[in-house]
């Protein structure tokens, strides 16, 4: 009973092959509507990059992975240190958001 995915039962493989940028579209456009956490930032930066990495990535796809990493890891940073950013860093954030990245990821 518990050694199969039931998911993979239910939903066709293009769809599961799918499902984690979909997710991710979905956490975007009902919870980061108006700002994008530091976390979130960071595991947004991630997900480009390992989608990057494995997918004939466009040259522009991977400059705003690698632009990404940074932002990520200076987000990942702040946050562990609880040192506050400026509001333009947060501005730049949501051009990270799940939304977006997981918009470029089902189209890249």
């Amino acid at each position: 009973m518990f050694d199969t995915l039931w998911i993979t039962h239910v939903l066709p493989v293009w769809l599961l092959q799918r499902l984690g940028a979909l997710s991710l579209v979905a956490v975007g456009l009902l919870v980061e509507k108006h700002y994008v956490g530091r976390t979130t930032t960071f595991a947004n930066t991630v997900a480009i990059n390992i989608h990057a990495a494995f997918a004939a990535a466009p040259l522009w796809l991977v400059r705003y992975a690698n632009i990404g990493l940074i932002v990520g890891l200076i987000a990942l940073a702040s946050y562990a240190s609880r040192e506050s950013l400026p509001g333009w860093f947060y501005l730049i954030s949501l051009v990270y958001s799940s939304a977006v990245v997981g918009l470029l990821i089902l189209v890249t």
